[in-house]
Protein backbone atom coordinates (compact mmCIF):
# COMPACT_ATOMS: atom_id res chain seq x y z
CA UNK A 1 0.00 0.00 0.00
CA UNK A 2 1.15 3.49 -0.79
CA UNK A 3 -0.45 6.73 0.36
CA UNK A 4 0.41 10.14 -1.03
CA UNK A 5 -1.19 13.53 -1.42
CA UNK A 6 -3.51 13.63 -4.39
CA UNK A 7 -2.43 15.81 -7.31
CA UNK A 8 -4.46 17.36 -10.10
CA UNK A 9 -3.63 14.40 -12.36
CA UNK A 10 -5.51 12.24 -9.82
CA UNK A 11 -8.74 14.27 -9.95
CA UNK A 12 -10.68 11.84 -12.16
CA UNK A 13 -9.66 8.84 -10.05
CA UNK A 14 -10.50 10.58 -6.76
CA UNK A 15 -13.94 11.66 -8.01
CA UNK A 16 -14.60 8.18 -9.43
CA UNK A 17 -13.71 6.51 -6.12
CA UNK A 18 -15.92 8.93 -4.18
CA UNK A 19 -18.83 8.38 -6.57
CA UNK A 20 -18.53 4.59 -6.53
CA UNK A 21 -18.40 4.52 -2.74
CA UNK A 22 -21.30 7.00 -2.43
CA UNK A 23 -23.45 4.80 -4.67
CA UNK A 24 -22.52 1.73 -2.63
CA UNK A 25 -23.40 3.50 0.63
CA UNK A 26 -26.76 4.64 -0.71
CA UNK A 27 -27.54 1.08 -1.83
CA UNK A 28 -26.96 0.07 1.82
CA UNK A 29 -29.33 2.79 3.06
CA UNK A 30 -26.53 5.08 4.30
CA UNK A 31 -27.25 8.56 2.98
CA UNK A 32 -24.47 10.62 4.55
CA UNK A 33 -22.93 11.45 1.16
CA UNK A 34 -24.56 13.10 -1.82
CA UNK A 35 -24.18 11.60 -5.26
CA UNK A 36 -22.59 12.60 -7.56
CA UNK A 37 -19.71 14.47 -5.96
CA UNK A 38 -19.06 18.01 -7.16
CA UNK A 39 -15.90 17.84 -9.25
CA UNK A 40 -15.10 21.53 -8.64
CA UNK A 41 -15.21 21.04 -4.87
CA UNK A 42 -12.84 18.06 -5.01
CA UNK A 43 -10.53 19.99 -7.34
CA UNK A 44 -10.30 22.84 -4.79
CA UNK A 45 -9.53 20.37 -2.02
CA UNK A 46 -6.77 18.76 -4.07
CA UNK A 47 -5.30 22.19 -4.81
CA UNK A 48 -5.45 22.97 -1.07
CA UNK A 49 -3.43 19.80 -0.27
CA UNK A 50 -6.34 18.25 1.65
CA UNK A 51 -6.76 15.15 -0.51
CA UNK A 52 -4.87 11.88 -0.25
CA UNK A 53 -4.96 8.82 -2.47
CA UNK A 54 -4.23 5.19 -1.60
CA UNK A 55 -2.74 2.73 -4.05
CA UNK A 56 -2.53 -1.05 -4.08
CA UNK A 57 0.38 -1.60 -6.45
CA UNK A 58 -0.44 0.96 -9.15
CA UNK A 59 -4.23 0.87 -8.78
CA UNK A 60 -5.97 3.70 -6.91
CA UNK A 61 -8.27 1.99 -4.42
CA UNK A 62 -9.11 4.70 -1.92
CA UNK A 63 -9.06 8.33 -0.99
CA UNK A 64 -9.47 10.47 2.10
CA UNK A 65 -9.17 14.10 3.08
CA UNK A 66 -7.59 15.90 6.03
CA UNK A 67 -8.28 19.57 6.65
CA UNK A 68 -7.95 22.04 9.49
CA UNK A 69 -11.09 22.88 11.43
CA UNK A 70 -12.12 25.10 14.35
CA UNK A 71 -15.51 23.45 14.85
CA UNK A 72 -17.47 20.40 13.80
CA UNK A 73 -21.26 20.51 13.64
CA UNK A 74 -22.28 22.03 16.97
CA UNK A 75 -19.04 20.94 18.65
CA UNK A 76 -16.31 23.48 19.40
CA UNK A 77 -12.84 22.03 18.88
CA UNK A 78 -9.37 23.44 19.54
CA UNK A 79 -8.35 25.86 16.76
CA UNK A 80 -6.59 24.30 13.78
CA UNK A 81 -7.47 20.74 14.72
CA UNK A 82 -7.42 18.17 11.92
CA UNK A 83 -10.56 16.64 10.47
CA UNK A 84 -10.38 13.31 8.66
CA UNK A 85 -13.24 13.07 6.20
CA UNK A 86 -14.47 11.49 3.00
CA UNK A 87 -12.76 8.17 3.72
CA UNK A 88 -13.60 6.17 0.61
CA UNK A 89 -12.36 2.68 -0.17
CA UNK A 90 -13.58 0.93 -3.31
CA UNK A 91 -16.22 -1.65 -2.34
CA UNK A 92 -14.18 -4.59 -3.61
CA UNK A 93 -11.32 -3.61 -1.25
CA UNK A 94 -13.44 -3.02 1.86
CA UNK A 95 -13.12 -5.44 4.75
CA UNK A 96 -9.39 -5.95 4.12
CA UNK A 97 -8.08 -3.72 6.95
CA UNK A 98 -7.42 -0.82 4.56
CA UNK A 99 -9.49 1.49 6.75
CA UNK A 100 -7.05 0.80 9.58
CA UNK A 101 -4.14 1.79 7.32
CA UNK A 102 -5.86 5.09 6.55
CA UNK A 103 -6.68 5.72 10.21
CA UNK A 104 -3.07 4.99 11.26
CA UNK A 105 -1.74 7.28 8.54
CA UNK A 106 -4.08 10.14 9.53
CA UNK A 107 -3.25 9.74 13.22
CA UNK A 108 0.49 9.78 12.49
CA UNK A 109 0.08 12.75 10.14
CA UNK A 110 -1.81 14.74 12.81
CA UNK A 111 0.50 13.65 15.64
CA UNK A 112 3.54 14.94 13.73
CA UNK A 113 1.79 18.32 13.50
CA UNK A 114 0.83 18.13 17.20
CA UNK A 115 -2.88 18.36 16.28
CA UNK A 116 -5.94 16.59 17.57
CA UNK A 117 -7.69 14.48 14.93
CA UNK A 118 -11.48 14.41 14.60
CA UNK A 119 -13.72 12.32 12.38
CA UNK A 120 -17.40 11.51 12.12
CA UNK A 121 -19.88 9.16 10.54
CA UNK A 122 -23.61 8.77 10.12
CA UNK A 123 -24.95 8.02 13.61
CA UNK A 124 -26.82 4.96 12.28
CA UNK A 125 -23.65 3.24 11.05
CA UNK A 126 -22.99 0.98 14.06
CA UNK A 127 -20.29 -1.02 12.25
CA UNK A 128 -18.22 2.09 11.51
CA UNK A 129 -18.76 3.48 15.01
CA UNK A 130 -17.40 0.24 16.48
CA UNK A 131 -14.45 0.40 14.07
CA UNK A 132 -13.52 3.93 15.23
CA UNK A 133 -13.90 3.02 18.90
CA UNK A 134 -11.79 -0.09 18.32
CA UNK A 135 -9.01 2.10 16.92
CA UNK A 136 -8.79 4.24 20.03
CA UNK A 137 -11.05 7.13 19.07
CA UNK A 138 -13.11 8.74 21.82
CA UNK A 139 -16.82 9.12 21.13
CA UNK A 140 -17.88 12.73 21.75
CA UNK A 141 -21.58 12.43 20.97
CA UNK A 142 -24.20 12.67 18.24
CA UNK A 143 -24.85 16.01 16.57
CA UNK A 144 -27.42 17.19 14.01
CA UNK A 145 -26.31 17.47 10.40
CA UNK A 146 -28.88 18.43 7.76
CA UNK A 147 -31.66 15.84 8.19
CA UNK A 148 -29.68 13.21 10.13
CA UNK A 149 -27.21 12.90 13.02
CA UNK A 150 -23.47 12.34 12.94
CA UNK A 151 -21.38 10.61 15.60
CA UNK A 152 -18.17 12.56 16.28
CA UNK A 153 -14.89 11.02 17.45
CA UNK A 154 -11.55 12.41 18.59
CA UNK A 155 -8.02 11.11 19.00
Amino acid sequence: MKIRRAEMIDLDEVVDILNRVAQNLQEKGIHQWDYPWERDKIEKEIKSDQAFILFNDKKAIGTFFIREIDGLSELAVPPQSNYLNKIAILPEYQGKNIGAIIIDYACSFSHKLNKTLYLDCWAGNDKLKAFYAGHGFNYLGDFPEDDYYISVYQK
